[in-house]
């Protein structure tokens, strides 16, 4: 009742005949990089935009309780 050589169902315990032409293939080891890459910039620049986007609400707090010594220090160059 169960046919393996035209590409049927294989008895239980053994993987049938059937080829799997949709299985994608592995990734290389290039592109894992790449991915890897991407990931560590993408980290990096959320972590520098979040730390900016802290600075200006601070400064807007600063401005809208009225101080009047909001503005960043600046150090005059040498």
């Amino acid at each position: 009742m169960s046919t393996n050589q035209s590409g049927g169902t294989a008895p239980p315990g053994k993987p049938s005949n059937r080829s799997h032409p949709h299985e994608a293939p592995p990734v290389s080891s290039a592109m894992l990089a790449i991915i890897l890459v991407a990931v560590a910039a993408a980290l990096v620049l959320g972590y520098l935009f979040l730390s900016k986007l802290i600075d200006i609400s601070r400064q807007e707090d600063c401005m809208l309780a009225h101080n009047k010594n909001c503005a960043a220090i600046q150090l005059p160059n040498r």
